[in-house]
């Protein structure tokens, strides 16, 4: 298991970074795609009391002891698809022993979500089918008379002041 995280990124620019450098990491580390994962906790890097996302990113791979020997590697496929998303790249590299490391993979659900195994529901309203009843029947418009302009809270008041 490779772990890479990500400080001081948009969250939501790892999912491509992700998909493109997966493949160069696995292959480099003689692994399975499977066993390198990316993380991107939504915080702020900051410097002197000033944000620095996106300028300055620190990364952390988390990764076996026995794949020490190829840290500079690595670290050269890493910058290569950061680089792009920020101005300055630091990494810290962290070993564990494999003994250190477990999991439990359920066997009943494919192990990682994908576009194929994944679905997305349309939640945008914008669309209607012409065959369905006509487009002032879907949008309503609210004027003047729709609206309540009374005390929503009338009566409660009572009960409120009883209770005291």
């Amino acid at each position: 298991m490779i772990t890479i995280k990500i400080y001081g990124i948009d969250p939501y620019l790892l999912r491509n970074i992700s998909k493109d450098a997966t493949k160069k990491i696995a292959d480099l580390y003689e692994t399975s795609e499977d066993e390198i994962n990316f993380l991107a906790p939504e915080c702020l890097y900051v410097h002197n009391g000033v944000e620095q996302n996106t300028r300055n990113i620190l990364v952390e791979v988390h990764a076996p002891k026995k794949v020490e020997v190829l840290e500079s590697d690595a670290f050269k496929i890493i910058s290569q698809y950061l680089k792009d998303v920020a101005i300055n790249i630091e990494c810290v590299f962290y070993y564990f022993s494999s003994d250190n490391y477990h999991k439990f993979i359920n066997t009943d659900y494919p192990r990682f979500m994908s576009e194929s195994n994944t679905v997305d529901i349309d939640t945008s309203y914008e669309e209607y089918d012409e065959e369905d009843e006509n487009e002032e029947e879907h949008h309503h418009e609210i004027n003047d008379e729709d609206l309540y302009l009374g005390n929503a809270f009338e009566g409660f008041e009572e009960k409120i002041k009883k209770m005291k």
